[in-house]
């Protein structure tokens, strides 16, 4: 840390570190050790700090649109409700492809602005998907709060959870042979 930083810069470049680190260890990677196009698939929306929503960004601006439609090109320019159309469109995901990881990420990116709905359905593509872990309740528990946060309607948001908290468990136990 710079000697010459304000003592808020100091403070909040210290709790940026310690935010990092509760986070550290829990989920699946953290943002050092896997790709940023994977990041919506194993981390909570707290992992992300301003460096990690910057590199999120330019990831997505150097990905140049092959396929996929008007949707996903939009989605990419960082258009909330192309980005949620665009996702949708891929339900269910059934394997985790180029084209899933570079459209989730484009959610995610809307949903780290406080895009509540964004949030909302990044949520539930990870609470109804086979991510390769066994965190996907709990880290869609995260994106619903995360979305319940800048919710303009927080209550209607809160019954959403609750019907979708009982869809993940409900899928959660199906794979379990329940």
């Amino acid at each position: 840390m710079n000697e010459h930083q304000k003592p808020s810069s100091r403070l909040a470049a210290k709790n940026t570190q310690a935010a990092k680190s509760k986070w550290r260890g829990r989920w699946p990677c953290n943002a050092e050790t896997c790709s940023p196009l994977t990041w919506w698939r194993q981390l909570p929306p707290e992992a992300f700090s301003d460096t990690e929503r910057l590199q999120l960004v330019n990831t997505i601006k150097r990905i140049g649109i092959l396929r996929g439609g008007a949707d996903i090109a939009a989605a990419m320019r960082g258009d909330a409700a192309a980005a949620i159309g665009a996702v949708l469109d891929l339900m269910p995901v059934d394997e985790m492809t180029l084209q899933v990881d570079i459209t989730m990420t484009a959610l995610v990116c809307a949903a780290l602005d406080g895009n509540a709905a964004g949030a909302l359905v990044v949520a539930q593509v990870i609470g109804l998907t086979d991510l390769g872990h066994e965190l996907n309740i709990e880290l869609a528990a995260a994106w619903l709060a995360h979305g319940k946060r800048h919710s303009a309607e927080p209550d209607k948001f809160s019954d959403a959870e609750v019907v979708l908290m009982a869809a993940f468990e409900e899928h959660r136990n199906k794979g379990d042979g329940a």
